[in-house]
């Protein structure tokens, strides 16, 4: 299944995630815009890409977010530490909302008995030019 991020892309699914809440570890907000849905086709075995545009080869989607979910996800439902080590920061502050948010820690812990693999969703940068003029005229 493949997420097209912000209104850079275009595809059947969207998410939002903002590379200004992962500059700012805004892991409440990054959080929450994780799609339900894609926690149900992750629970139903589905491969799951995240596509972001960026002017960098890899955007902060790619090289922070995702990166840190897959670790948060991996370890709520099967206790894996995380295996990004230069992200340790991030992933604390994404395990401290969790730990604070009881909405939120509910939200993601519905779908551990019905996640029964190490969960990969994969990133993929595409790299731009320039960003989407479309968006400047809003």
């Amino acid at each position: 299944m493949k997420y097209y991020n912000l209104t850079q892309t275009e595809g059947n699914r969207m998410c939002y995630f903002r590379s200004t809440d992962i500059e700012q570890k805004n892991y409440k907000r990054l959080l929450w815009s994780v799609p339900d849905e894609m926690l149900y086709f992750l629970a139903k075995g589905k491969k799951i890409i995240v596509i972001d545009k960026s002017l960098k080869p890899k955007g902060k989607v790619e090289k922070i977010f995702i990166p840190v979910l897959n670790d948060l996800l991996n370890y709520l439902y099967f206790k894996e530490k995380p295996t990004n080590p230069y992200l340790q920061n991030h992933w604390w502050r994404a395990w401290a909302e969790i730990k604070r948010d009881t909405q939120l820690r509910r939200k993601f812990y519905f779908w551990k008995k019905y996640i029964s693999s190490p969960v990969n969703i994969q990133p993929k940068t595409i790299k731009v030019n320039r960003e989407n003029p479309k968006l400047d005229a809003v």
